[in-house]
C-alpha cells in the first residue's frame, strides 16, 4: 500500500515538475536554437520514447494492433489534433520567447475556461454547465485573475509584450481543440498515450518540410548543456510528462490529476525567479491565486456534472 502511495506522489511530482520546466527550457535556449527546430526536436525526442514505451509493454502492443485494423477511421482526427498540437506547439514556444515563463504559464491557464466553453460547443451534454451558479463563479475568478495578472505588468503598450500574451492565450485556446478533436472523434477507442504518441509523430512529419525550408536551425553557440537541456526538455516535459498524466488519470481521476496541474505556474515562477530574475508582484501572485482558484471551480463542476449523468 505505501509502494503505491509512494509511486503516486513521485508521480505527482514528477508531472509538475517536469511540465513546470518546459516554459523555462524554452526560454533559456531561445537564443540558440530556432523556434521551429526546438519544436521539432523535442517532439522527435519524446515521440521516440513514447514508441518505445508502447513497443515494450503488451497492452499497449494490443492497442497498436488495434490501431492498425481501424487505420481508416482515426485518419482524420489525428490528422486534425496533429495540426491543431502543431499550431499549439509554435504559439506555446514562441510566447515565452516575448514574455518571462512564469507569467506565460499563469495565462495559459485559461485553458480550463477555453475548455469548458468549447465542450459546451461540442458536447450537448455539457451545456448544462453554464446555468449551474458555481460554474458561473468559476468563470468570473478566472476572468477577474487574468485581468489582475495582465495589471500586474508594466510593459503597457510594448509590441513584443503584448503579442506574447495573445500567443500564450491562443497556444491555451489551441490544445483545448486537440483535446475536444481526440475526444469527440477518438473517444476511447484507442488509449489516449497511443493517440497522442501517433498524434506527435504527426506533428514530426509535418513540421519536418517547414523545418529545412526555414534556415538556420542553430543561431547561436550552444554548448553541451544547452544541447542536452533542448533534449531533455522534450523527454520530460513532453513524453515524461504525458506519460505520467496518463499513469496518474485511473489512478486519481481527472479531477485531482487536473486540480495538481494548477501548481504548475507557481513551479514555472519559482524557477523563472532564479534563473531568469522574473519579479513576482503581490497582484501577479493574487491575481494567480484567484485565476486558479477559479479554474478549480469549474473542474469540480465538470466532474459533478458527470457523476450526475
Amino acid at each position: 500500500m505505501k509502494a503505491r502511495v509512494y509511486a503516486v506522489f513521485f508521480a505527482l511530482a514528477g508531472m509538475v515538475l517536469f511540465w513546470g520546466l518546459t516554459p523555462v527550457t524554452i526560454a533559456y535556449v531561445k537564443g540558440d536554437f530556432s523556434i521551429l527546430f526546438q519544436i521539432w526536436l523535442r517532439y522527435l525526442g519524446s515521440a521516440t520514447a513514447l514508441w518505445i514505451f508502447l513497443m515494450v509493454r503488451k497492452p499497449h502492443r494490443v492497442n497498436i494492433n488495434h490501431f492498425r485494423k481501424g487505420f481508416p477511421r482515426f485518419v482524420f482526427p489525428l490528422i486534425l489534433a496533429a495540426i491543431f498540437t502543431l499550431l499549439f506547439q509554435v504559439l506555446y514556444t514562441y510566447c515565452f520567447f516575448l514574455i518571462t515563463p512564469g507569467f506565460g504559464s499563469l495565462l495559459y491557464q485559461t485553458q480550463i475556461l477555453f475548455s469548458l466553453f468549447l465542450g459546451m460547443l461540442f458536447f450537448s451534454a455539457e451545456r448544462e454547465l453554464i446555468g449551474r451558479p458555481k460554474t458561473l463563479a468559476g468563470i468570473f475568478l478566472v476572468l477577474a485573475g487574468v485581468v489582475a495578472v495582465l495589471l500586474s505588468r508594466k510593459q503597457g503598450i510594448e509590441f513584443s509584450f503584448n503579442v506574447g500574451i495573445f500567443m500564450a492565450l491562443g497556444a491555451a485556446l489551441a490544445w483545448c481543440f486537440v483535446g475536444i478533436t481526440l475526444r469527440k472523434w477518438i473517444g476511447s477507442s484507442l488509449h489516449p498515450l497511443l493517440a497522442v504518441t501517433i498524434v506527435f509523430t504527426l506533428v514530426i512529419i509535418f513540421l519536418t518540410p517547414f523545418l529545412f525550408l526555414s534556415g538556420s536551425w542553430v543561431i547561436g553557440t550552444p554548448g553541451l548543456a544547452k544541447w542536452l537541456i533542448l533534449i531533455g526538455s522534450g523527454l520530460l516535459g513532453i513524453a515524461g510528462g504525458q506519460g505520467l498524466y496518463y499513469f496518474l488519470l485511473p489512478k486519481l481521476g481527472l479531477i485531482a490529476t487536473s486540480s495538481v496541474q494548477l501548481l504548475i505556474p507557481f513551479v514555472t515562477g519559482v524557477f523563472s525567479y532564479f534563473i531568469f530574475g522574473e519579479q513576482i508582484t503581490f497582484l501577479q501572485v493574487l491575481g494567480g491565486l484567484v485565476l486558479l482558484y477559479g479554474c478549480r471551480i469549474i473542474l469540480v463542476q465538470k466532474a459533478k456534472l458527470v457523476n450526475d449523468q
